[in-house]
């Protein structure tokens, strides 16, 4: 699942993870992020944390609150300083990568790590 308010980084990341056979779902703020994450349970999240309604940080405190299986989550932001990725990490982010960063190599560690039973 990608949660991101930037619809042509959506557009292209979906795109990308389609076309290597995922199904992906959307959301363009966190408050739908979050309802689809509860609905739909996702196997991963990319997570930007500067969006409208809600953002990535509280997104992160109400997966925290589920029971049962939670989102491999991968935070995606341009914007956010060290402390922001620090909060996310502690909110139960596995991992956060800064914008621009290498589409393929998001893909390439997400297959991965799927291959080895992590997600």
């Amino acid at each position: 699942m990608i949660c991101d308010d930037n619809a042509t980084f959506v557009t292209l990341m979906k795109q990308l993870f389609v076309k290597q056979g995922f199904d992906v779902r959307t959301a363009d703020d966190g408050d739908e992020g979050l309802s689809l994450v509860r609905t739909h349970r996702p196997d991963v999240l990319l997570l930007d944390l500067q969006m409208p309604s809600i953002d990535g940080i509280s997104v992160l405190e109400g997966i925290k609150g589920l029971d049962g299986k939670r989102p491999y989550t991968v935070v995606i932001s341009a914007h956010e300083g060290s402390e922001k990725r620090e909060q996310a990490t502690s909110l139960g982010a596995q991992e956060v990568w800064r914008k621009p960063f290498n589409a393929s190599e998001l893909l390439g560690r997400i297959a991965n790590l799927i291959e080895k039973g992590v997600i």
